[in-house]
């Protein structure tokens, strides 16, 4: 496996919170403040593009565990503030773990590196939202990158992609070619990378990436060979959530309803009778013909009564 150089990353998410200089220009359209910071047991930042090296002593005073093994995340109920170097022809992401129940709200901005000598060209990169899976696809696209992917994933349908490269979350949560951008997502069941047999299931964790090189999406931004920094801001909003059964009874209420009804009115219209008509008349099923009293008559008084006329 090809050797890469080391990675400087950091990250600003203290009380005592300072912003980068020349990184907060341009507002954010998400309202959390830059001294909220981020609850270390409810997000970790993690290498997306691959394993660098890292200095173990500076992710330590930072009180992430940059370059370590993964530990379980508590589900995400707070919001988030967050500004972390990308560097140029790498990715990091966010690692979460969303829930249902509550809504949430992304906002990330990018900003050129102001320890780097800009080009003139503007602050542009990519942003995805992967799940388990879809990110350690995602890592190896970056470490085996070949030539000419993008034309051989295009030549495949979109139904079948996934299972040739990796995909965003729900095939929508990709935002390529940005430098700012907001969108909003919400996880309507309980979330689980793989089954288990041996044990409890493991929690399944989400990843928002910020992406600074040329990975094998054809839509995707080239590298520009700039660093860059990623202002990220995650609002959490908790909902109401409606019980599973009443989309049930939304699918199926109406067809029942059109069966039971007209059969009630059918019944209620067959067994109704005036509160005055006797119970052997209402019983009645056909009408009587006129002059028949509801006696016996017998065909030979009949007759008789017909000669006589």
């Amino acid at each position: 496996m090809k050797a890469y150089a080391a990675s400087i990353v950091f990250i600003l998410l203290s009380v005592g919170f300072v912003p980068i200089n020349g990184a907060s220009g341009q507002q954010s359209p998400c309202s959390v403040a830059p001294d909220q910071g981020a609850n270390e047991t409810q997000i970790d930042i993690v290498d997306a593009g691959g394993y660098g090296i890292f200095d173990d002593d500076f992710a330590e005073d930072l009180g992430f565990g940059i370059g370590d093994e993964e530990y379980d995340l508590n589900p995400l109920t707070e919001d988030v503030y967050a500004e972390v170097l990308v560097p140029s022809d790498d990715a990091m992401a966010l690692r979460m773990e969303l829930v249902k129940g509550y809504r949430y709200r992304f906002c990330v901005t990018y900003y050129l590196d102001p320890t780097e000598i800009s080009d003139g060209s503007p602050p542009v990169g990519d942003v995805y939202l992967l799940a388990d899976t879809d990110f350690e696809i995602y890592k190896s696209d970056y470490e085996f990158r070949m030539d000419g992917m993008e034309d051989v994933l295009d030549q495949i349908p979109l139904e079948w992609r996934d299972m040739a490269t990796w995909l965003p979350f729900r095939d929508v949560h990709a935002y390529e070619r940005v430098q700012q951008i907001e969108f909003t997502t919400s996880i309507d069941s309980e979330q689980t990378p793989y089954i288990n047999w041996w044990g409890p299931q493991p929690d399944a964790n989400m990843y928002l990436v910020l992406d600074n090189w040329n990975s094998s999406r054809s839509g995707n931004q080239p590298q520009g060979g700039m660093g860059l920094i990623a202002e990220v801001t995650i609002e959490v909003e908790e909902r109401v959530m409606l019980p599973a059964i009443t989309a049930y009874a939304l699918v199926c209420l109406p067809p029942i309803l059109l069966i039971v009804v007209p059969a009630v009115l059918h019944s209620r219209f067959h067994g109704w009778k005036g509160g005055d008509e006797a119970k052997e008349e209402y019983g009645r099923s056909m009408p009587l013909v006129e002059g028949d009293a509801g006696g016996e008559w017998s065909r030979g008084e009949g007759a008789d009564e017909v000669a006589q006329e």
